[in-house]
């Protein structure tokens, strides 16, 4: 490629010498005298002869052609240098671009514009204006105009000119289709400098630019040239300031005609909805439709119907074509043109707002079904109570031999697998009994790989791998083994012909923690236990559902949809986080993240021996309003040799200790009570000096009712349902 420029100062034509014809007249004319030297005389006067014949014929031709316009001389311009010489003659800059963006024609003031010498210097539109402020938007509409083959134009206000000035200045910029050679699409451009006539509005703009928009005016002015005397009157400077503030609003405007079709859009409007502005092909007309979902089309052509009546519209939510998931709020009114019709359409960006609104009301109706989750669990659990008791009493009164008792064990084995399924709903409403101790979890999960091996099967192996040095956390043992169960049975459903399961641990700094890119995780220091399989992954509007309850995408019967929520409610309730990324076909990674202990480590746990004799003496006050639960806990202390005293709530036993006063060992109390639950009937109970021991006695988490109590007092806890050992376990420690 030549380093010259592309201009008629250095390319007056379009022909040049042609260096073979030269040569070969050269080789001519020395073959002839060659000839003449070597030859014989005769011989050499008749190739002579001929060699001039044939010149005097091809000058013949020579003179015929020249005066048939098809030859020219060497120096004199062709009739095709004429247009050059009026381009390069233009102040406007001028260049001329393939649909590839190579230059096929530069004019001197481009030249100069760009500070160019030859071509290899040049730079394009977009990169002749690239940093100034507002001048990016305008170009990449001009751009795309040249790539649909249709003229625009745009007019900017620049901080900076380019060249260097250092001053404010006006720039008009057009581009126009122009038919290449041979058939190849390319576009013109022109830059015109019109500083001059948008001068006087820079005098109208002191509160946008102050005194730099003033000394813009007075820059732009020749010397001894007096500013404008009136010029709001001037529509020019009316329609430079329209134009600055249409593309410099932050809201997306764009003007439409009767079809829809977008006649005028601003910068916003180009951000907002880039796809109404990329017709399928260059013949075809920009139209608002093409930036909305199908579903939204036709509530907008409704509402532009309606704006050719004087009746209010109600703004409009729709939904924006395009990647990503993106809304925006439109408000339409009539354009003002009556006999044109057509609308102008503004535009407000509402993705963030929804995406808060759907997130806000997804808490809601989470926490609307763990209070529902919750309060069934509260009563199921007091029939599970009463159902287990009394098959405890069932079978202390009948040997193993005896037809009954297998059928009582299968009544107390569902009960208690009732309980678990209780245990679930009550981790999903962060309810559930938590016993936190300091872990280490790659101890834990050692201890956990042959029952993981199980429940996988033949097919799927699971690898396991512990991260260096791992920190400590502080969760409940059982619980967590529960979290990394339900986890690595979804790992397992998801891969039905076999697989690989990944099961990692490892810490986590608080750099690290945007890596995964969740605003919702605070930085802080973490150990990770990260579960992948490489199944079919989670689906794109499946995954903000998985941990709702009862949502699964198992068939029926295959699953009940409180595995994840269960898994979230333990989570979140021990202080962690639980983190999902799926891709669908390649598989899914849960990432659960619990805070780092910063406490000792565990101490060595010594066997628990449970107690030889169970029986006891003393007088203990047992509240509880289910009278089931009430019956069968009387029944079973007295049997050890207890004295009971029954109360349904918490004004009833603080009768019966007024009445008993002194006599009163131990209080078994419910929690949650009519007219005056377990806490409040406490603190009464303290207030009035009764020093008695209290047992509470809750399906819900010790840590939902602790912060009741007056501060300082101890208890004991006995989660429900119990046994009737537990119970009488429990009594008996705290007698």
């Amino acid at each position: 490629m030549s380093d010259q420029p592309l201009s008629a100062s250095t390319h007056g034509t379009d022909r040049a010498g042609s260096l073979v014809l030269v040569l070969l007249f050269a080789a001519l004319v020395g073959g002839a005298a060659a000839a003449y030297a070597l030859l014989p005389r005769g011989a050499a006067e008749n190739l002579v002869t001929g060699l001039l014949a044939a010149f005097a014929v091809a000058g013949v031709f020579a003179v015929f052609a020249f005066a048939a316009g098809l030859l020219q001389f060497a120096g004199e311009p062709a009739k095709d240098d004429l247009p050059k010489r009026i381009c390069d003659g233009d102040p406007q800059a001028m260049i001329a671009t393939d649909a590839a963006g190579d230059f096929l024609y530069a004019n001197d003031a481009y030249f100069r514009l760009s500070g160019a010498r030859t071509r290899a210097g040049l730079r394009g539109v977009a990169r002749l204006f690239a940093g100034a402020p507002g001048a990016s938007e305008a170009v990449y509409r001009l751009a795309q105009a040249a790539r649909e083959g249709r003229p625009a134009a745009e007019e900017l206000r620049l901080r900076s000119a380019p060249g260097g000035e250092g001053r404010f200045g006006w720039r008009v910029i057009k581009v126009r289709p122009l038919a290449g050679a041979k058939g190849r699409r390319a576009s013109l451009w022109t830059i015109a400098d019109v500083t001059r006539e948008c001068g006087g509005q820079e005098a109208l703009l002191p509160g946008v630019d102050g005194a730099e928009g003033s000394r813009a005016a007075a820059a732009s002015r020749a010397p001894g040239e007096a500013p404008a005397e009136d010029p709001p009157d001037d529509p020019r400077a009316a329609e430079a300031r329209f134009a600055r503030v249409f593309n410099a609003t932050p809201m997306a405007i764009a003007i439409l005609d009767a079809g829809g079709r977008i006649a005028r859009s601003n910068a916003a409007f180009a951000r907002l909805m880039p796809e109404a502005l990329k017709p399928a092909d260059a013949a075809a007309a920009r139209s608002i439709y093409s930036g909305l979902l199908e579903r939204d089309r036709n509530a907008l052509r409704a509402a532009l119907a309606a704006a050719a009546s004087p009746t209010d519209i109600e703004p409009l939510d729709v939904a924006l074509a395009g990647d990503g998931d993106r809304s925006a709020r439109l408000f339409v009114s009539a354009s003002g043109e009556a006999d044109e019709g057509g609308a102008t359409i503004y535009a407000l960006d509402t993705t963030e707002q929804r995406t808060l609104q759907d997130n806000f009301a997804q808490s809601q109706k989470m926490q609307a079904i763990g209070q529902l989750a919750g309060g069934v669990a509260h009563d199921f659990n007091n029939v599970l109570t009463a159902i287990i008791g009394y098959s405890d009493l069932l079978l202390a009164n009948h040997r193993p031999t005896d037809p009954s008792f297998r059928d009582i064990m299968q009544i107390k084995q569902n009960a208690n697998r009732a309980a678990g399924l209780v245990r679930q709903l009550l981790a999903f409403s962060r309810r559930q009994t938590l016993r936190p101790q300091v872990l280490q979890l790659g101890d834990v999960l050692s201890e956990l790989r042959m029952m993981m091996r199980r429940l996988v099967g033949e097919k799927i192996t699971v690898e396991l791998r512990h991260g260096r040095d791992l920190w400590l956390v502080k969760a409940d043992i059982n619980q967590f083994e529960q979290v990394v169960v339900n986890l690595i049975v979804n790992a397992r459903d998801a891969m039905p012909d076999g697989g690989e399961i990944m099961l990692r641990t490892r810490n986590v700094t608080p750099a690290e923690c945007a890596a995964f890119d969740d605003n919702a995780l605070p930085a802080a220091e973490y150990v990770a236990i990260e579960v992948e399989d490489f199944g079919h992954g989670i689906a794109p509007e499946v995954k903000d559902k998985i941990f709702e309850p009862f949502f699964t995408t198992k068939e029926v019967g295959k699953g009940t949809g409180l595995g994840l929520a269960m898994v979230y409610g333990i989570v979140k309730q021990t202080g962690g986080y639980v983190l999902c990324s799926s891709t669908v076909g390649r598989g899914t990674t849960f990432t659960v993240l619990l805070p780092r202990h910063a406490g000792d480590a565990p101490p060595a746990s010594a066997p628990i021996k449970a107690a030889a004799d169970l029986t006891g003496h003393g007088t203990i006050l047992l509240v509880e309003d289910e009278e089931a639960v009430r019956a069968f806990a009387a029944r079973a202390l007295a049997s050890r040799g207890y004295s009971v005293l029954q109360a349904a709530n918490g004004f009833e036993a603080l009768e019966i200790v007024a009445q008993n006063r002194g006599e009163i060992d131990l209080v078994v109390s419910d929690v949650v009570m009519p007219e005056m639950d377990g806490p409040s009937m406490f603190g009464e109970l303290r207030k009035r000096g009764v020093a008695a021991k209290v047992i509470f006695v809750s399906g819900y988490a010790e840590e939902a009712f602790a912060k009741n109590l007056p501060e300082g007092e101890e208890f004991a806890f006995l989660p429900k349902p119990f046994s009737l050992k537990q119970l009488i376990e429990a009594v008996k420690a705290a007698i």
